[in-house]
């Protein structure tokens, strides 16, 4: 009988519990879905800059390898590059970008013979601190990516 009137007689309760409780699951998500696309934005501008970088870089031709024609008789003709001067160029044209007043930290750079690549990294927080988050872990972000260049010779 108690559980007849329980289910069925009227109810004394507040709303406000559980409207307080679906607010504060709103906040997060919004505040989580900000900080996502923050973080999307930021590594897209920063494979922007490091895909800039990297092709500049990949312009850097060996002369010396370029006019002795090293791949004469390959089927594939490739330009041979200057690492020496291709390095060079890349971190000279990273350590100038700046993002979002970030400094960008070159984690490795690959050069061989015709191809060049490199992976770039930032390190930042997030935009929106969650409030009841104070981990210094979950409120740090870093963002990287890999780039890289060959280069293919074409013909006129």
């Amino acid at each position: 009988m108690a559980i007849k009137t329980i289910i069925f007689g009227k109810s004394r309760g507040s709303l406000i519990p559980l409207s307080f409780g679906f607010f504060l699951l709103a906040m997060t998500l919004t505040f989580i879905s900000i900080n996502v696309a923050s973080a999307y934005s930021v590594k897209k501008q920063l494979t922007n800059l490091a895909e800039a970088a990297i092709n500049r870089s990949a312009q850097s031709i060996n002369t010396l390898a370029y006019y002795a024609e090293i791949n004469r008789f390959n089927r594939e003709k490739r330009v041979p590059l200057d690492c020496l001067s291709a390095q060079g160029k890349f971190y000279q044209l990273i350590n100038q970008a700046r993002l979002h007043e970030k400094q960008i930290k070159v984690d490795h750079f690959k050069c061989e013979l015709y191809e060049v690549s490199a992976q770039v990294s930032i390190a930042g927080n997030m935009p929106i601190q969650i409030p009841f988050m104070e981990s210094v872990a979950l409120n740090r972000l870093i963002i990287s990516t890999q780039v890289g260049a060959s280069s293919v010779y074409i013909p006129n």
